[in-house]
């Protein structure tokens, strides 16, 4: 393999002699997040678990987990913003022709919206896939779909999804792999979203790739997890000589703070490239920034106002749904009018407060720096 990871801001003049720059694994307003994973995590806290359990006995008719995996939110920006951010990182910052993959979970709408734009040479059709697998689950980055197959892959894709079967999972991935225009990322590898326990999950993992090494092009290094679990991923890397690629995991306003350079014109010749081990990673000035504060920032873009959505939906409440007793889909907004339950309303002033422009630098001076990869 060919691998290279280096920092921007430490590597003047890392940009020389690449054509572009590759921004993969972002999400849009098409995304569905599900609460289920966050609110498992929030119990773990004192103060949270509280709000938590109060939200839910106010608004809540069956058990918690059952209820939070009714819950899911979206994210502020549509494809068009979305694609916007990530093209003035790559221009501005590397001075760098853009190829942009948009990722949403378990959905092509943004892709395919972009296609329709005349984005079909530097935005491939493609998709974050959540693939259950024993206990838990992976997602897996199936990057640069044929136009012709995409739609009736998406269909297998969540039928696997509803009703898993290993050796579907087997057959499928084996059909991405045949297409050489496809690249099968496996991401954030070692993040337990189940919660079912950092070994457990591990234990997992590793069956996971002894089953389909052979069909998985490359294991991310993930612009929004920690130093620690990204260090884990180059050990991954390197134990089943499988390359590295860049992942930001975009959700809110900040640009992936991870990319790739290529020297290929083409987002099909990029595959090629990480397909035969070459892969060249570059982390931008903003991954070395404590990783908490950035996490704070995201979350403020989700629950800020977003007067310029583009199906209109300014207010954070209209952006967080929930599937009823009665089968119906309805907002937060719809469910508890102009305002929130006063936990909630205590939640979002608090992200709010900590992003501040005054609050944001004695933060970001007192929270650890993250560490650099080797």
């Amino acid at each position: 393999m060919e691998q290279q990871l280096a920092y921007f801001d430490r590597s003047p003049g890392l940009a020389d002699g690449y054509e572009a720059g590759v921004s993969l694994h972002s999400h849009t307003l098409y995304s569905r997040e599900s609460a289920l994973p966050l609110g498992r995590h929030l119990q773990r806290l004192g103060v949270a678990k509280a709000l938590v359990r109060r939200t839910h006995g106010r608004y809540g008719g069956n058990s918690l987990e059952s209820d939070l995996d009714r819950i899911w939110w979206t994210p502020p920006l549509t494809p068009r913003q979305a694609l916007d951010v990530e093209v003035r990182q790559i221009e501005n910052d590397l001075g760098l022709a853009p190829m942009v993959s948009i990722s949403d979970h378990d959905s092509i709408d943004a892709p395919m919206q972009l296609q329709l734009l005349g984005r079909v040479g530097t935005v491939p059709i493609s998709v974050e896939w959540t693939t259950p697998f024993q206990d838990t689950y992976f997602h897996v980055g199936i990057h640069n779909l044929s136009p012709r197959t995409a739609t009736a892959a998406m269909a297998e894709m969540a039928r696997f999804t509803n009703k898993p079967d290993e050796g579907a999972l087997q057959e499928m991935l084996a059909g991405f792999h045949a297409d050489p225009g496809c690249l099968v990322v496996l991401n954030h590898p070692f993040w337990d979203q189940t919660t079912i326990g950092a070994d457990l999950h591990e234990e997992h993992l590793m069956r996971f790739m002894a089953a389909y090494r052979g069909w998985i092009h490359a294991v991310e290094i993930n612009g929004l997890r920690d130093w620690h679990e990204n260090q884990r991923t180059v050990g991954l890397s390197e134990r089943y000589a499988i390359p590295l690629i860049s992942g930001g995991d975009r959700h809110g306003r900040e640009p992936n703070a991870a990319l790739n350079l290529t020297r290929s014109e083409t987002f099909g010749e990029f595959v090629q490239e990480i397909r035969a081990g070459i892969s060249h990673l570059v982390l931008m000035p903003q991954y070395r920034r404590p990783l908490p504060l950035r996490i704070i920032e995201n979350f403020k873009d989700i629950v800020s106002e977003a007067p310029d959505h583009g199906l209109g939906w300014n207010l954070w409440t209209q952006r967080v749904f929930r599937r009823c007793d009665d089968g119906e889909v309805r907002s937060l907004l719809e469910l508890c009018g102009p305002n929130p339950p006063m936990s909630l309303r205590l939640v979002t002033a608090a992200l709010c407060l900590l992003s501040h422009r005054w609050i944001k630098p004695a933060l970001e001076w007192a929270m650890p720096q993250t560490k650099e990869l080797g």
